[in-house]
């Protein structure tokens, strides 16, 4: 409740708007189920060959999130192209058979990526950010499946052997690993089999509930208890350290199981972004590029040995590490940045039209690889990994990372901690990734013929009572 007398932050109005949207998509979940169309929407049905199909426009809801497709489309023309494994610009082979659900996600957009957003009365300000839902149509096929399996079965000897904090709606790792190998061979029949059977769909929905499930965790902290430590040994960095409050994002850069996943770090939340254009590639790999702003100070802005990355939705919607460089020189009067990437083989830069900036450093991650990520390092005993100025994380043992994810830890100066959840024991709490929640539901099946590809809908439909 707004008391009176004090001040309106933009945080209160943001979390009262949260906290309406969450109300009303859990009440559309309680009220007509989790994955449903309204009317035709969404439908799947035969395209103009063999190897796409159609999809009806309309909406349909997963969730409690609306998915909202304007007109009909294919495919290959959905409107958040490409998908993940999609080639760009390559055809569409579809597989015999398939599984064919949808992934949404809420995604935040700047005026940067969203120019509309900046009001020319006052001066090109920008007033707002805006979230948009965004979702694809992605297909499963037998391979994947078994893929899926294989992966999770390789984490959970990991997780056995570091029993930590993973729950699972099955109460025990063994019960839901079981549930999960019953899934996978059931789906994996009903894909390798000539057509889908009647208990296809409710198994897709099994398997998919079961995948919501497989995911990373990791734990944060600035101060930490140190009554049963020498005084003298306390490292210098074992509070937070700054004299402005932060709001630092781990954000996984190359997804994968540790081993071969990446993040880097923001002390900005990411949010030192930029208008990219005029991306030229030289030999050698350095690569210059025009932005349309170098930001009013230090903190917003860009200087010679920072690490940024050069991407577009296309990178984030086909979840592909964008790659990373180093600046090493900046024209100021021309706004022209050069900039060294490690490995510009097979990037097309021509297609990047937004930098951000990212705070890693030799001087804070002395294993700082030449792409400029970090290497993911679990651990389930007393070694972190620092970021800057006393901020530390921690991997669990066991845990799948996927390009995109996140962490948000805000560090206050007045507490000299960060604000993290605490378990039980006074330890940092391990959790999931803030963002991206991806919410899943399955849309139907499909079985390629020699002529046409045919479908069968698992969507429930609800009708409007009214035919106006």
């Amino acid at each position: 409740m707004a008391q009176q007398g004090r001040m309106l932050l933009e945080a209160d109005l943001n979390e009262q708007t949260a906290i309406h949207i969450y109300y009303l998509r859990k009440l559309i979940i309680d009220a007509i189920g989790r994955c449903w169309r309204a009317g035709d929407g969404f439908a799947l049905g035969k395209g103009d060959s063999v190897n796409e199909f159609s999809i009806k426009a309309g909406r349909l809801y997963v969730d409690g999130l609306m998915c909202e497709l304007a007109s009909a489309a294919t495919y290959a023309t959905q409107p958040f192209w490409p998908v993940p494994g999609a080639e760009p610009g390559a055809a569409v082979d579809l597989p015999p058979a398939f599984l064919v659900y949808v992934e949404a996600h809420e995604r935040h957009l700047s005026s940067v990526q969203l120019p509309a957003l900046r009001e020319v009365a006052l001066g090109g300000r920008d007033t707002a950010t805006r979230a948009q839902i965004a979702w694809q149509i992605r297909l499963m096929t037998e391979e994947k499946v078994s893929a899926i399996l294989k992966q999770f079965n390789r984490l959970a000897e990991i997780r056995k052997a570091h029993p930590g904090p993973y729950v699972y709606r099955e109460g025990k790792l063994d019960d839901f690993r079981n549930k999960l190998e019953a899934n996978a061979r059931q789906l994996g029949a009903q894909l390798g089999a000539a057509g889908p059977g009647a208990q296809a769909c409710a198994v897709a929905r099994s398997f998919l509930e079961c995948w919501d499930q497989i995911g990373a965790l990791m734990r944060a902290r600035a101060r930490f208890e140190s009554r049963n430590l020498d005084p003298c040994a306390m490292p210098a960095d074992a509070q937070f350290r700054s004299r402005d409050n932060q709001l630092y994002r781990v954000e996984i850069h190359r997804g994968g199981a540790a081993g071969e996943a990446t993040f880097k770090w923001s002390r900005e939340n990411g949010s030192v972004e930029f208008s990219l254009h005029s991306v030229k590639v030289a030999n050698g790999g350095a690569v210059t590029a025009a932005i349309d702003a170098l930001g009013h100070d230090r903190r917003t802005g860009l200087c010679e040995g920072d690490w940024v990355e050069l991407t577009s939705d296309a990178f984030e919607f086909a979840e592909v590490a964008p790659p990373l460089g180093q600046i090493t020189a900046i024209d100021r009067a021309k706004r022209m940045l050069s900039i060294k990437i490690a490995n510009p083989a097979g990037v097309d830069f021509s297609a990047c039209t937004l930098l951000r900036r990212w705070d890693q450093t030799l001087e804070t991650a002395p294993d700082l690889r030449d792409d400029g990520a970090i290497a993911v390092q679990e651990s389930s005993e007393g070694r972190w990994t620092p970021l800057e100025r006393g901020v530390q994380i921690q991997f669990v043992p066991g845990g799948f990372y996927r390009t995109g994810d996140y962490w948000l830890i805000p560090a206050r100066v007045e507490t000299n901690d960060v604000l993290w959840p605490q378990a039980t024991a006074g330890k940092p709490d391990a959790i999931a990734p803030h963002g991206v929640e991806r919410h899943r539901g399955v849309l139907g099946f499909g079985v390629k013929g020699a002529a046409e590809t045919t479908f069968t809908n698992c969507a429930c439909r609800v009708d409007p009572q009214c035919d106006h």
